[in-house]
């Protein structure tokens, strides 16, 4: 494969400036073809030019691309997946990482589409930012979305008291996501460029926004269900957990965290909603009506949404209430295909605000988002109430099989 010519000018196709708007200064560069912006990287701007239409179509575009001086190594081609995602910037990265610092509180220590690449194995492979959070904390991750109350609600062999318990804490949680998302748009700021929807900054505020509409949306669809199906939730105090996460909203919003660290912890939320009551699916025997209420959920401007899903509604208590809105309305709203997609859309924001971190500071942010990271899964696993198997309870009860697996509060 042909180098990039040395003889090629890079700069003269692009306007170079100084972006102020965030808390670090970033060169960045303007395309004069189609106004994309990006941090200033000479083999970026190259591997931009050889996929730019707008350029492509000029006449020196045209002699350029003929004479094969915008084609790309190999070496530029890994260079360029740092742009793309394939591979987040080099200083938030895995190679340099030492012992991971105390986890904060209780835990134990331990669209407008970028210009696509070619498809190469060794890209595909490459971890993002998020695949590294991940990697980093999947022993938790398992612990935490794996939960026996998860596979025991699935079942339908949860007490109402269980569930009750669990969704008095989950409301504190989803009231806090509001005040928290609304700090992550104050930390925003928007730069003075032509075309704002290829501007990180401003794909992450249109992803809050979003954001907002889908948390309100699920304070009423809490509400709904409740009242649906004959829950009676109590107003029980917040529990230590429940009191970690808040803390933890607080310090990932707060004026000395930056953006990136924020939108980890909303991404991880989100992410331990869609993994946990998918894996509680697998348990739940196809009975469940396909028209099960579920949000639908808004998507940032550059991700159109799917079919939404049926509004709730609210009817008579059924028998087994508590069992019937595990499986009907919270199961299959958390694991529906349009909540996962909002989850994603999260992840891809995380992914490309890693991307464009100006160097400097990058690799205490990435230990800040590790922990921020780990901190909020772990916290996720001690949120639900201890469940006693089905054999221990068969014990106590001299042999005889339970109706419903009993509970302990923590």
């Amino acid at each position: 494969m042909q180098r990039l010519r040395s003889t090629v000018d890079i700069s003269k196709y692009f306007e170079e400036f100084v972006d102020d708007s965030l808390v670090h200064k970033c060169v960045r560069v303007r395309c004069q073809s189609c106004g994309f912006v990006r941090p200033k990287n000479a083999t970026c701007q190259a591997e931009h030019l050889s996929q730019c239409k707008d350029f492509l179509s000029t006449t020196e575009g045209e002699e350029l691309l003929t004479s094969g001086g915008l084609t790309i190594s190999d070496e530029q081609y890994q260079n360029a997946a740092i742009w793309t995602g394939a591979r987040p910037s080099p200083d938030l990265l895995v190679n340099r990482c030492g012992p991971n610092g105390a986890l904060i509180g209780m835990a134990p220590s331990g669209s407008s589409p970028r210009p696509s690449l070619p498809r190469n194995s060794h890209l595909a492979e490459a971890p993002s930012l998020a695949q590294h959070l991940l990697a980093q904390a999947e022993d938790l991750l398992t612990n935490g979305t794996q939960h026996t109350f998860l596979s025991h609600a699935g079942c339908g062999l949860l007490t109402e008291s269980a569930l009750n318990q669990w969704l008095t804490q989950i409301g504190y949680i989803s009231r806090s996501l509001v005040s928290f998302t609304g700090a992550l748009i104050g930390k925003i700021r928007i730069p003075e460029i032509d075309d704002l929807e290829r501007d990180s900054t401003f794909r992450c505020l249109d992803l809050l926004c979003s954001a907002v509409n889908n948390m309100k949306k699920e304070l009423e669809f809490l509400e709904a269900t409740k009242r649906k199906y004959g829950l009676e939730v109590s107003f029980d105090e917040p529990k230590p957990p429940t009191k970690g996460f808040i803390d933890l909203f607080n310090s990932a919003s707060c004026p000395s965290a930056t953006l990136l660290e924020g939108m980890v912890m909303l991404w991880a939320i989100e992410n331990l909603f869609h993994s946990s009551f998918s894996y509680a699916a697998r348990f739940v025997t196809r009975t469940v009506p396909r028209s099960s209420p579920q949000i639908p959920y808004s998507f940032p401007s550059s991700l159109p949404p799917g079919a939404p899903a049926d509004p709730n509604g609210v009817q008579s208590k059924p028998k087994d209430g508590h069992t019937t809105a595990i499986r009907e309305a919270f199961i299959e709203n958390w694991k529906s295909e349009n909540f996962g997609r909002f989850v994603a859309a999260c992840r891809s924001i995380v992914d490309e605000l890693a991307m464009v971190q100006p160097p400097g500071n990058s690799w205490n942010e990435m230990l800040a988002c590790e922990r921020v990271f780990k901190q909020a899964v772990w916290l996720w696993g001690q949120m639900f109430p201890e469940v006693m198997g089905m054999e221990e309870q068969d014990e106590l009860d001299g042999g005889r099989t339970p109706a419903r697996v009993e509970t302990t509060a923590r």
